[in-house]
């Protein structure tokens, strides 16, 4: 069975299976009016739910009026990297995963099909490369605790990182695990989740590791410092992990240092952004339209504080660390607290922020420039990366020409590109059977078809959609024979 089929088994994998150790048992009525039976820790109650803490790390939440009975027979023996490897072999399909592990640390592949011997051997070796970058994180990231004096503790379980090669895979399983409640899926690079405790990711986003190291870092925080679940800041989440940065498997930045992009992206924010509404309410942070901003928001307030006042910092970071899961902490409340723990209003912050940044790109001698091309575009989608740059015909019509990288370390892919502009019309590259990390050129075309349901019109903006299968495959050769997908926009 392929991997997006077993996702129906999901809610029954992850939350459903019981397993007979010595733990405290619990027993609850389930949304069928199923008794079930399970170990666990429970690790809070707050807003009409039990987290119960399982054997295997993931945190189950059960409504408190389900809760039937309760034997105190001890906390669960946490689950061994040989069980989490059986535990994610069900979920996914025994033939479907890969595993690598670098204690702590323990990385599933879950491929789309077999593959050949070649493959595997590639497979083997994109592993060994992941696990090697997530214990640099391991690395780093202890550095930078123990430097700042964190409050942390020894971990409990393995480490899961989930690599997904199929973009379909990876969404269906972000809508599963997020439950729909946060960013659109097909909007999202890579993911911790505080309820299974995995982080996971695209295959395409470890072309740079840029997104598994934001993630990591979450996964680092909510192990060794913070409690999963409780109320910490979206804010503070998001901006500890924007502040450090990957080229490629070095991480070069952490947050004591100036990050070049958001610190030019904070050159463009609007000056009627008040950073007092970031910290009072997390809703930009999972707005798609206002993410963006937000994050880099986050990172501004982060550098502000952990480079002007560490002792504040560290008060701070012990608060969080305090809270307990599913708290409930309103508005003010946290507000107090910060003002509380800085002594600073982030009105006061905001206003020395201008001098501070700059100050801070002079010592440390940042390059600020944007290496961005006026007419060149740069994007990566279903293991292609595509670069181009946009052309005229000198009639009022756009059209690109580039290149594109097949950025899958496992198998021979065939892509479709277009280009769809805002006046209603496209063209597209077929390129077929092209190697791992082979690149292809994408000859000059003018967006000139027109767009079904659209009426063509000028333009002088286009969308890039990338589309992938497995070169070989049934529908590569349809694509062979004629048979395109056909613009994006329209169907």
């Amino acid at each position: 069975m392929s991997p997006l089929g077993r996702f129906v088994c999901l809610t029954a994998i992850l939350f459903g299976a019981t397993q007979q150790l010595f733990a405290d048992a619990f027993t609850y009525v389930d949304e069928r009016g199923a008794e079930i039976t399970t170990q666990a820790t429970l690790t809070g109650t707050g807003q009409g739910f039990h987290a119960l803490e399982r054997w295997d790390g993931q945190i189950q939440l059960i409504p408190t009026g389900s809760l039937q009975n309760r034997d105190a027979t001890g906390d669960p023996e946490p689950i061994d990297s040989v069980g989490m490897q059986e535990l994610l072999s069900e979920l996914f399909g025994e033939e479907n995963v890969r595993f690598d592990e670098k204690a702590p640390f323990l990385v599933c592949m879950v491929i789309d099909g077999e593959l050949d011997k070649q493959g595997e051997q590639r497979c083997s070796t994109f592993l060994k490369k992941a696990s090697t970058f997530m214990k640099n994180v391991d690395s780093v990231f202890m550095r930078f605790a123990k430097q700042m004096r964190f409050p942390t503790r020894d971990l409990r379980y393995p480490l899961v990182l989930l690599i997904f090669e199929s973009d379909q895979a990876f969404e269906k399983y972000a809508d599963l695990a997020t439950g729909g409640r946060s960013v659109s899926a097909v909007n999202i690079a890579g993911f911790y989740s505080s309820l299974t405790n995995w982080l996971a990711v695209r295959m395409s986003s470890c072309d740079t590791f840029e997104v598994p190291l934001h993630e990591a870092i979450h996964q680092q925080m909510y192990n060794r410092v913070l409690q999963r679940l409780a109320p910490i800041p979206k804010w503070f989440d998001e901006g500890i992990a924007t502040g450090f940065e990957a080229d490629g498997q070095n991480i070069k930045v952490h947050p004591l240092q100036v990050n070049s992009r958001y610190a030019r992206q904070a050159q463009r924010l609007s000056t009627g952004v008040d950073w007092q509404a970031i910290i009072a309410n997390d809703g930009a942070f999972t707005a798609d339209v206002l993410a963006g901003d937000a994050y880099t928001l986050a990172w501004c307030l982060h550098w502000m504080l952990v480079t002007t006042d560490d002792a504040a910092y560290r008060r701070y970071v012990e608060h969080l660390a305090d809270l307990e899961p599913l708290a409930d902490q309103q508005t003010q409340e946290r507000v107090r607290n910060f003002e509380a723990a800085f002594d600073r209003t982030a009105t006061e912050l905001q206003a020395a922020f201008a001098q501070a940044i700059d100050l801070g790109i002079k010592r440390q001698k940042v390059d600020l420039r944007d290496k961005t091309r006026p007419g060149f575009v740069e994007t990566q989608q279903h293991l292609g990366a595509v670069q181009l740059k946009a052309i005229g015909n000198g009639l009022g019509s756009i059209g690109a020409e580039g290149k594109i990288k097949n950025i899958s370390p496992l198998r021979s892919m065939t892509f479709y590109v277009t280009i769809e502009t805002a006046g209603g019309q496209y063209t597209g590259w077929l390129i077929t059977d092209l190697r791992p990390s082979q690149t292809a050129n994408l000859a000059a075309q003018i967006a000139n078809r027109p767009i079904p349901g659209a009426r063509p019109s000028p333009a002088t903006s286009f969308q890039v959609w990338i589309r992938s299968v497995a070169a070989g495959s049934a529908a590569a050769e349809r694509w062979k024979a004629g048979e395109l997908p056909g613009p994006v926009m329209g169907q």
